[in-house]
């Protein structure tokens, strides 16, 4: 799991999958932070992103390398309201702490996968590892 946690914070961002309407919806995002065995992301619940999450909770989320190293994860969310989980994904990055200022905004939600699979893999597919998490 620490390779594909150092490939996540090495490149930042990401794609997270999702369903809307039935059908998969793709977008750009942030991987926030690994911590005690879950991955921790953010979102807003005035976005659409969040109202899909609730009606279907199974993501999947992939970075590349500029070397062609794909990692990836797939699972199902839960949604926290901890405080100290806020204030560490909030620390997470000077980008999430300049749009939600506090982890008592009531927009800023945080999410994790707890259990799930993870993936990494070069173009050849030859050294193709996988994680149950």
């Amino acid at each position: 799991m620490d390779e594909i946690i150092k490939l996540f914070k090495e490149n930042g961002f990401g794609f997270l999958a999702t369903v809307d309407n039935g059908r998969p919806r793709v977008r750009p995002f942030g991987f926030m932070t690994w911590d005690k065995g879950k991955l921790y992301f953010c979102t807003n619940s005035t976005k659409k992103v969040y109202k899909q999450l609730l009606e279907s909770p199974y993501i999947e989320y992939s970075t590349t390398s500029k070397d062609m190293i794909t990692g990836r994860i797939s699972g199902k969310v839960v949604f926290s309201d901890d405080k100290d989980k806020k204030e560490l994904v909030l620390n997470s990055s000077e980008l999430v702490k300049k749009l939600y200022k506090s982890s008592d905004n009531p927009i800023f939600k945080i999410f994790y996968i707890e259990h799930g699979t993870a993936t990494i893999s070069d173009l050849t597919g030859e050294n193709s590892k996988e994680i149950e998490f």
